[in-house]
C-alpha cells in the first residue's frame, strides 16, 4: 500500500466509516480526520464552510461514508434524505475540486432495482433506476458528484457485513436455531466484507493522492452476486447448521419503502481496471463467512 498520510473522512460514525477507521488505525502511515456531529453538521453546513475545511491543507483525499441509509426512514425524512444523501454529495465535490483533492463517494446498488433497472447484473455504465426513496436521493447523490469536474470518484457498495456489522448472518442463525428454518426474501445483490472494502478503499485513496486515474464509477465486489438463500446457505453451512432449510418468507404487510428483488452489481470493468493498475483485490466473500465461524 502506497503511503495515505492525510484522509478526510465523513460519514466515521457508520458502519462502514468506523471500520475504514479501524484499518486505518492498523497503518500508521493514515492520519485520518473524522468530524463528528457536533465538529460539523453536514444538515447545516454551508459550501463556503465545507471549501474552508477540504481547502485547509490539511488533508490529501476526501472520503464521503456519510448518508441516511435507513430506506424506510428516507421515505418519511425526505428532505433530510435530499439534503445528506443528495445535495451535500455535490458540495463536497465541489469543495474538494477548489482545492485541487481527490474526492471518493460511496453510493449504493440501491439506485438500481426499480421499473426502469429491474434486473441485473448492472455495469458501471448502466443508467440508474432506484425502487424506493433513499435509491432516488443516493442517485441524486451521485448525479451531483459526478457533475463537478476534478478527480471524483463514486464507489457503489452493496449487502456490507463485517465484524459487529452482521445482522443477516444474526437473522439467519437466530431463526435456524428458533424455528429449524430460515425465511427469507427473494432478492439478489454481491455481499461485500467490510474490513475487506476498507482496506481496499484505503488503497484507492492512496493511489489517488499520488495521481493514479480512478474511473468515474467503480464496483468493487469480492466474490459472486447471490441470492440471500445462497448467502443463509453459505452462514448455515458455515456454522454446522447444513440440515436446516431456507424458505421464502411471507410478508404479512409491505414495508414502508419497496425492497429491490435485484441489485447485482457487475464488476468486471472495475476488476479490469483495478487488474491493470494497482491490483488491490477484495476477499472473496464466502471465505470470509467461513473465516468468521471458525
Amino acid at each position: 500500500m502506497v503511503a495515505l498520510r492525510r484522509l478526510l473522512l465523513l460519514g466515521g460514525s457508520g458502519r462502514l466509516g468506523s471500520h475504514l477507521r479501524r484499518a486505518a488505525g492498523d497503518d500508521l502511515r493514515v492520519a485520518v480526520a473524522a468530524p463528528s456531529r457536533d465538529e460539523l453538521d453536514l444538515e447545516t453546513a454551508s459550501q463556503e464552510e465545507l471549501d474552508s475545511l477540504v481547502g485547509s491543507g490539511l488533508y490529501d483525499v476526501v472520503l464521503n461514508c456519510s448518508a441516511i441509509a435507513l430506506v424506510d426512514r428516507c421515505e418519511t425524512e425526505r428532505a433530510l434524505a435530499d439534503r445528506i444523501n443528495g445535495v451535500v454529495p455535490g458540495m463536497l465535490a465541489t469543495a474538494a475540486a477548489k482545492a485541487d483533492v481527490p474526492f471518493v463517494h460511496i453510493s449504493t446498488d440501491y439506485v438500481f432495482g426499480g421499473e426502469a433497472a429491474p434486473v441485473g447484473p448492472f455495469a458501471e455504465t448502466t443508467p440508474v433506476g432506484p425502487a424506493q426513496y433513499y435509491g432516488v436521493t443516493k442517485a441524486a447523490g451521485e448525479e451531483a458528484v459526478l457533475a463537478v469536474p476534478g478527480r471524483r470518484t463514486v464507489a457503489r457498495v452493496s449487502w456490507l457485513f463485517g465484524d459487529g456489522a452482521t445482522p443477516f448472518q444474526d437473522y439467519v442463525l437466530a431463526r435456524a436455531r428458533s424455528l429449524s428454518e430460515v425465511p427469507l426474501l427473494d432478492q439478489a445483490s454481491r455481499p461485500t466484507w467490510l474490513p475487506g472494502l476498507s482496506l481496499w478503499l484505503l488503497n484507492l485513496a492512496a493511489a489517488l493522492q499520488e495521481g493514479a486515474f480512478a474511473p468515474n464509477i467503480l464496483h468493487p465486489a469480492g466474490g459472486p452476486a447471490a441470492t440471500r438463500h445462497e448467502w443463509a446457505r453459505a452462514i448455515l453451512d458455515a456454522h454446522g447448521l447444513a440440515d436446516v432449510p431456507t424458505v421464502p418468507q411471507t410478508v404479512e404487510s409491505a414495508p414502508l419503502a419497496p425492497r429491490p428483488k435485484d441489485t447485482r452489481l457487475d464488476a468486471r470493468r472495475t476488476d479490469a481496471w483495478i487488474e491493470a493498475t494497482w491490483g488491490a483485490t477484495l476477499p472473496d466473500w464466502r471465505e470470509m463467512v467461513e473465516r468468521a465461524a471458525r
